[in-house]
């Protein structure tokens, strides 16, 4: 008896041995590391331009560089290692080191073709049975409907026809109309695909409106800890700090008080700006902006008109690297008060004021009380004007 209840024993171990060795073997084989390979032709108008493919991430600086390589005789190869796929940037930096090109698509193991179409400047990408799927989303003829019925109309508006109410409504209402198309494409993705790397890459083009941890923790269970879930996660809890922290600002509100060191190390507090001066504007921006950026020749002809008025510009860098905040500062020939923390969109600052995108400004006056938000172009100078 004894023995015979050893042996059943010895087997029911060893069943048990092999049920968990097949489980890790299992897991083994869907996370382990596996190898890219991305070559590219027809990219001669970037030549001598460094290309970065990147992913999201948890960072200060929000991505993870997979490979980068500077484009010669209008081509590239890299390679590198990569356990899933993940939602991926392909970029461009000039020989200055700006940010002038900047497309999606998936990065996944295996080996990839991606040249440049001449047509309409985007990717042409051949391989990889994710890109080939998502890409399909895009050729959706009601996608693709809403899509050039929003574009189309977004390159007829000016300065001036964007101060139309209801022009302002209909682009409002065809942008609309194309994230809508698009959110129920990705739904059905979502919700419906049997592979749950499908599922999990269709949530970062889903609605951010829908809450996904639920989702989220029934793909960890299938897939393990991918990254894809990790920055998902934190997105999602990184929206409700920023939700908890953040003080709703309107004209009429107190400014929100906070302070920065400039370039030099000095420490400047926003509450001591503010008594120096009747109006201060607090501006938003990065060195990677270009909207941004593109306001500053503006900007500049205010500050010239009106600082011996008693106005000032404070502006506040979402930058997490130095050097090109004081790059982009020192050809930008900044005449005002410029200052950051470094720390981009995990930034204290920026997170108790809200910023999910720049630029954003606020225009404040002596007591701390804000009395215009966004002003853009002429719309600062008239405000300026009927104030000072």
């Amino acid at each position: 008896m004894y023995t015979k209840l050893k042996n059943h024993q010895m087997k029911s171990l060893g069943l048990c041995i092999l049920a968990v060795l097949l489980t890790l073997t299992s897991y083994a084989q869907t996370t382990a590391v596996k190898s890219f390979t991305y070559s590219g032709k027809n990219w001669d108008k970037y030549e001598g331009h460094r290309l970065s493919i990147a992913v999201l991430d948890t960072s200060i600086g929000g991505t993870h560089l997979l490979a980068e390589q500077v484009i010669k005789n209008g081509k590239f190869e890299v390679s590198g290692d990569l356990a899933y796929p993940q939602n991926a940037y392909f970029g461009m930096y000039n020989p200055n080191g700006d940010y002038v090109y900047k497309q999606e698509f998936i990065a996944e193991p295996g080996k990839l073709q991606i040249d440049l179409n001449a047509m309409d400047n985007g990717l042409v990408i051949d391989g990889g049975k994710y890109n080939v799927l998502f890409a399909s989303l895009k050729n959706n003829l009601d996608y693709r409907a809403a899509k050039e019925a929003f574009t189309d109309y977004q390159k007829t508006l000016t300065q001036e026809l964007y101060k139309d109410e209801a022009v302002r409504a209909k682009h409002s209402a065809l942008q609309k109309e194309m994230y809508t198309t698009q959110y129920k494409l990705y739904t059905g993705l979502r919700t419906e695909h049997t592979d749950p790397i499908v599922r999990l890459l269709a949530i970062a083009n889903s609605d951010p409106a829908i809450p996904y941890s639920t989702e989220l923790d029934g793909l960890e269970k299938e897939l393990g800890t991918a990254p894809e879930i990790t920055y998902l996660r934190y997105r999602i809890e990184s929206a409700k700090r920023r939700n908890a922290k953040r003080v709703d600002i309107k004209v009429g509100s107190d400014i929100v008080d906070f302070q920065g060191q400039d370039l030099a190390g000095n420490t400047v507090r926003l509450k001591d700006v503010l008594v120096k001066n009747k109006y201060t504007l607090v501006e938003f921006w990065a060195s990677w902006c270009g909207p941004c950026r593109g306001e500053i020749p503006h900007m500049k002809v205010a500050y010239e008109s009106f600082k011996n008025k008693g106005f000032e510009i404070l502006s506040f860098t979402l930058d997490h690297e130095r050097a090109r905040w004081e790059k982009a500062s020192k050809e930008e020939n900044l005449p005002w008060i410029d200052i950051g923390d470094l720390k981009a969109f995990k930034s204290p600052v920026v997170m108790q004021f809200g910023i999910r995108g720049i630029p954003a400004n606020y225009l404040v006056d002596a007591n701390g009380k804000v009395v215009a938000m966004n002003l853009r172009q002429e719309q600062l100078d008239k405000k300026l004007a009927e104030l000072l």
